[in-house]
């Protein structure tokens, strides 16, 4: 495992892009008169359609299948930060921030206005993110300052100064064979075998991402609560948030569309990245997975990744673990472009997903790195879209939800077990693939929901 790399020091972290992992190919349109997309569909002539298995008729939730996302009471004790900065340091680090901001293009900010992230950590462990636009280095210093001020004055330690990072949502490769007219990975990893124990009813899932189309027939009354860091509002949303939700969650035995892996869950729709373009922050981000802690999520999805994090980002990943949350990232597509890392993947506590073929290998695209925990189906991967449509999507993003909705399915099976327990459980069952042992394309090996479960 690759421990996490960030530090409260004075310089600024800097990054590029961050990416969600997930290349799209357009299926058709589906709505709720529409025939089943199990139905045969239009395939390429050198390829046979695998029949079509019969689902179990899933466990039908509690009267209230959104009690399981409610906000959270007092969050649960974290371990204290061992940095607090003083306003003078604070202030000091603002200034270098404002000539990063500046100077260089791969951070937000330019002339007149440049955005300057505080992070600062209560008594509870709940981090507080604020962010100071300043025009000029004076203001950027005397402004930071003031806001360290007051929040030691409140009582929380301030822990970090630093740039804000763009984020966005691209592309993997697409696979050669996309059109294929079933779920494989439902096929081969019997997610509904768990399902007369447990369809992950009362478990809820935050999905941090692009935005969920609220009124997708297949995703109906599924999102107990929904909010926004782009500015757009949460009346617009994404494909790439739409497709990873319909693979945690959509609706089995309803004559329509795809069904998902753990379709009990109830969902968080954390929007920290743009509906159309997938562009947001780490800030943004960072701000999401706190939100979705606040509000009850036992697991959280980001199939988000980039190649470095913050001090922000840093401390929502803690005070997720500190609140008993397990936390699942899509682990990179960088696997055609030398490997580098993937952030959060790349944080210690994070399930950092590979991708795999429908053959088992690993997806061209997948990342392989030291961070790499469990691989997970996630080449051509057909799921919700927009518009009650759905579609077929290649990349980690898509191996991501796999093991969320399998951790949904443990944490409601295993209701006494903590968020660090089901972790375990997830990466000790899997299937020893590649190299005996943990090696950099598999991790510890393919997960296997009928041993996890």
């Amino acid at each position: 495992m690759l421990m996490s790399l960030v530090s409260c020091v004075s310089t600024p972290l800097r990054n590029t892009a961050i990416l969600v992992c997930g290349a799209m190919l357009l299926l058709s349109s589906c709505v709720a008169s529409a025939p089943p997309v199990e139905q045969p569909v239009s395939t390429p002539a050198t390829t046979t359609a695998p029949p079509v298995p019969t689902i179990p008729p899933a466990i039908q939730p509690g009267p209230d299948p959104l009690s399981a996302c409610h906000p959270i009471g007092a969050a649960a004790a974290a371990l204290p930060p061992a940095i607090s900065l003083t306003p003078q340091q604070a202030g000091a680090d603002a200034g270098t921030a404002f000539v990063y901001g500046m100077i260089d293009p791969s951070v937000l900010g330019g002339p007149g206005s440049v955005p300057v992230v505080v992070t600062s950590v209560g008594r509870q462990g709940r981090p507080e993110i604020q962010e100071v636009t300043a025009s000029t280095l004076d203001e950027a210093r005397s402004e930071v300052a003031a806001l360290a001020s007051e929040s030691i004055a409140q009582g929380r330690q301030v822990v970090s100064v630093e740039t804000d990072v763009r984020v966005r949502a691209v592309g993997s490769p697409v696979t050669n064979d996309p059109w294929r007219p079933s779920q494989w990975a439902l096929n081969q990893f019997h997610f509904e075998s768990l399902w007369p124990t447990s369809n992950g009813s009362g478990v809820c899932v935050a999905v941090v991402d692009s935005g969920i189309a609220l009124n997708h027939v297949d995703l109906a009354a599924k999102v107990a609560a929904s909010a926004d860091w782009t500015g757009e509002g949460t009346a617009s949303y994404g494909d790439h948030a739409t497709h990873v939700a319909g693979i945690i969650a959509a609706t089995p035995n309803n004559s329509v569309g795809t069904v998902g892996a753990a379709p009990g869950v109830s969902l968080l729709n954390a929007k920290a990245l743009t509906a159309v373009s997938g562009e947001g922050t780490t800030t943004g981000v960072a701000q999401a997975i706190i939100w979705a802690v606040d509000n009850g999520a036992q697991v959280i999805n980001t199939s988000i990744g980039g190649s470095s994090g913050s001090s922000a980002l840093l401390q929502a990943i803690n005070y997720a673990q500190a609140n008993d949350v397990v936390l699942v990232a899509s682990g990179g597509n960088e696997g055609l472009k030398g490997n580098p890392p993937s952030w959060p993947a790349a944080y210690d506590w994070p399930i950092a997903a590979a991708s795999i073929t429908e053959t088992g290998e690993r997806s061209s695209f997948s990342t392989q790195g030291s961070y790499i925990d469990v691989a997970a189906p996630g080449s051509s991967i057909i799921s919700t879209i927009t518009l009650n449509r759905y579609a077929y999507m290649s990349g980690t993003s898509m191996a991501a939800p796999h093991v969320t909705a399998l951790a949904a399915l443990a944490r409601a099976a295993h209701p006494a077990e903590s968020a660090a327990q089901i972790r375990s459980r997830i990466m000790t069952t899997t299937t020893d693939t590649g190299s005996a042992g943990w090696d950099s394309s598999f991790g510890w090996g393919v997960i296997n929901p009928s041993a996890a479960g």
